[in-house]
């Protein structure tokens, strides 16, 4: 018998700036949804991550109570969740490899919003950092470009097709 594979992306470790320990994608993806819940209601709730997981209330009581053991999230027993200072960067971060990911497959590959959402999903947790930080200012130079573009009124259909 070989070396014991990895049952799913979620049990591949990622190193983070600042981190003991690396994060699992697992954590990484609980972080990500609770700063897009906090954005839409200023807390989360246990029920909303499960549901935005897909996972159990059980299983997101388990992440969060590893969360708050490293310190990047606050969380009460039936209360709600918010991200400490440091969960809020890594957060953020992890989002950022999102987008970055995301923009690239639609806007350069052409991949449809839904399916470059889940791989984006996928993809940000196993790229080695060197190749996603390609891929991140890669996206920045699109969204800059974008920017430029429609300042300097080149979306407005003056253009050539």
């Amino acid at each position: 018998m070989g070396p014991r594979k990895p049952k799913t992306e979620t049990e591949i470790p990622r190193v983070l700036p600042d981190e003991p320990e690396p994060l699992s994608a697992s954590l990484e993806d609980y972080l990500e949804v609770i700063l897009q819940l906090e954005r839409a209601s200023r807390v989360a709730r246990v029920s909303e991550i499960a549901e935005q997981l897909a996972v159990s209330q059980p299983s997101v009581t388990g992440a969060l109570k590893t969360l708050a053991a490293r310190g990047l999230v606050s969380h009460a027993p039936y209360g709600h969740v918010t991200l400490t200072e440091r969960g809020l960067d890594i957060a953020r971060e992890v989002e950022r490899r999102h987008m970055a990911i995301r923009e690239f497959l639609t806007q350069v590959l052409g991949v449809p919003e839904e399916k470059a959402e889940v791989t984006a999903c996928r993809l940000e947790h196993v790229l080695d950092p060197e190749v996603l930080a390609h891929f991140v200012s890669y996206a920045e130079q699109l969204r800059s470009a974008d920017r430029l573009g429609s300042l300097s009124g080149e979306d407005e259909g003056g253009g050539e097709r």
